[in-house]
């Protein structure tokens, strides 16, 4: 009798935590529609601290982008991404507000490996990676099998172009699921949040003055040299030192 009130209270307690979770983001989406952002912002703030989700993130960004908090909503949007890599709007607003951003840093040219990387591997999950482990595994030994035990030449040729086809494409897809993992789990990617930031090309601050950056740049962290200061990579690669406050990682989901 003990369990089956626990189970009930759990039941009620789960259903009432989904029914306020539901009307918060009802409200927040009321409130954007009647282009009252500055509330609308509240109610996606309290969504994404009591559940992290690639939509919330998302619904977050286009609101600080509303009100002109250009870092805020880069941000927004690439911890959106962090969660869902196949968030194609979430992408496709990011690449938008960047054109919005006081001097932006032009990047270095890609590669093709590179723009493979960027534009293929890097746009899917760790979810759909893993799905695809599977699959071509499946594809793999259904050619294997049909390639040993069939006495059609034909059909052995087929399943011999299976086995060569999948087993590659396994490879490929457990890397992509590697890398899927690890950008899930960088803590070296930052935003600018505040207004500016200073930087310098010495650790000391002392030598020669680094380009100023405005809020929505984003970073590589590459050592945290001190309590005080990071040295960082700039999107064109150059490597510069900057003070810890002003930057936000992304993989943090303090607001």
């Amino acid at each position: 009798m003990r369990q089956l009130f626990l189970f009930i209270s759990f039941l009620i307690l789960s259903f009432s935590c989904l029914l306020g979770h539901a009307t918060t983001v009802t409200n927040g989406d009321r409130s954007y529609q009647e282009k009252d952002f500055t509330k609308a912002l509240q109610y996606y703030r309290e969504q994404v601290v009591s559940a992290p989700s690639s939509s919330g993130y998302y619904n977050l960004g286009n609101t600080y982008y509303r009100l002109k908090e250009y870092g805020q909503s880069v941000l927004a949007y690439r911890r959106a991404l962090r969660l869902d890599p196949g968030n194609t709007d979430a992408r496709h607003n990011l690449s938008l507000v960047e054109t919005h951003l006081t001097n932006p840093i032009s990047k270095t040219d890609n590669s093709v490996w590179e723009a493979l990387l960027n534009d293929w591997i890097d746009v899917h999950s760790l979810a759909f990676w893993t799905y695809c482990i599977f699959i071509f595994l499946l594809v793999s030994f259904l050619g294997l099998c049909i390639w040993r035990f069939s006495s059609r030449i034909f059909v052995q040729k087929t399943g011999f172009s299976l086995c060569c086809i999948g087993v590659p494409l396994v490879f490929l897809s457990v890397f992509s699921a590697y890398r899927a993992h690890t950008l899930y789990n960088d803590t070296t990617t930052a935003v600018v949040t505040g207004t500016s930031l200073q930087t310098s090309t010495t650790e000391s601050g002392l030598g020669k003055a680094g380009p100023t950056l405005y809020e929505g740049t984003t970073v590589h962290i590459l050592d945290h040299v001190s309590k005080t200061t990071y040295k960082i990579q700039l999107p064109n690669g150059v490597s510069v030192f900057c003070k810890v406050n002003g930057l936000t990682l992304v993989a943090e989901n303090k607001l």
